[in-house]
Order: structure tokens, then sequence, then C-alpha cells
């Protein structure tokens, strides 16, 4: 199975250490597997941790200072597996956050871990209650009651990969 791949453009985090977080991803009360180029909401700390943040599931509208991106470095352990999209963040594993409330960063993620069809250049990405973004038609605008994340800035195809550019507004 293929996993979400994030590039990390121009994310605040790299220089503003602020906007760096260390996460553990939960469904419910269980540690989850999850793959990088998702988002999620960080819920306060996990019990016993003063630096891991407990992360789930987003709403629709979560404020953007509440949400990460998932972008954990690729350490990949089995000599079997060589690409980008075999990683994903293995359950109860520290993974990395990338925190979007500054205006003007960019990242670039694989369809994998987006919602939405035909995405072109120019299409709004907005939260959902998912961990995938949503991508809908700037035609039809951000959907009422969710939070807007940014636009897609540019679609490239890199190799392997075709990477959807993401600018947050």
């Amino acid at each position: 199975m293929a996993y979400g791949v994030v590039r990390k453009d121009n994310l605040a985090g790299t220089y503003d250490g602020t906007k760096l977080v260390s996460l553990k991803y939960f469904v419910g009360t269980d540690e989850a597997a999850i793959e990088n180029g998702m988002v999620v909401r960080l819920d306060g700390h996990v019990s016993g941790q003063r630096e891991v943040y407990k992360a789930v599931t987003p709403a629709a509208n979560t404020p953007l200072s509440e949400v990460a991106l998932v972008a954990s470095p690729e350490l990949i352990y089995d000599e079997r597996l060589k690409n980008l999209d075999d990683f994903i963040n293995e359950e109860g594993k520290i993974a990395t956050g990338y925190i979007l409330d500054a205006p003007g960063q960019t990242f670039a993620v694989t369809s994998t871990v987006l919602s939405g069809s035909n995405i072109a250049v120019g299409d709004y990405v907005e939260l959902q209650a998912d961990t995938k973004l949503k991508v809908v038609p700037k035609t039809t605008g951000v959907t009422s009651g969710s939070t807007k994340v940014g636009v897609i800035d540019a679609i490239e195809n890199t190799g392997r990969y075709t990477y959807y550019v993401i600018r947050v507004q």
C-alpha cells in the first residue's frame, strides 16, 4: 500500500521551534498509525509527557492554531522498502508535526492524503472531519462551517510522485 508523502517546502516549524511539535495520534483512547501529509488537532499533552501532544482527528471548523501537519522524517527500517510512500508513522511512535497557523507557509503532498477529485491550481484546501485535507473547486468556494487552510499553488511531477503544493492562507 502506498502511503502519503509530504514535502516541507516552507513551513514555519523549520525555523521557528514554537511551530514544531512532537505528537502521538489517537483514535478514541487508542494510539494509532498515521500517514505523513495528514492533519491532526492538538488536544493537550499525552498523559505523563510534557513535550508530546495528543493528536486527534480535527473537526471541519477546528482553528488553524490547533492544527498540525504530520511530517516526520522518513526512517524505514525494512531494507526491502525503499520508497518514501512505504513510510507510515507507526502506532505508539512519536511523530513530528508542523503547526499551520502562519499564512504564507507552503508544503506539498501526494494525492493519497487529499480528499477531492479533478484537483486544479487555484482550488481551495479546507479541513473536514477527517485527517485528510479536502480540496474544493474555487468555483464553489470554501464549504460553510469549515476552516480554510489555503489554496493549491502548483501541481508538480517529480519523477515518481505528483505533488500538490499548498500555500497556507
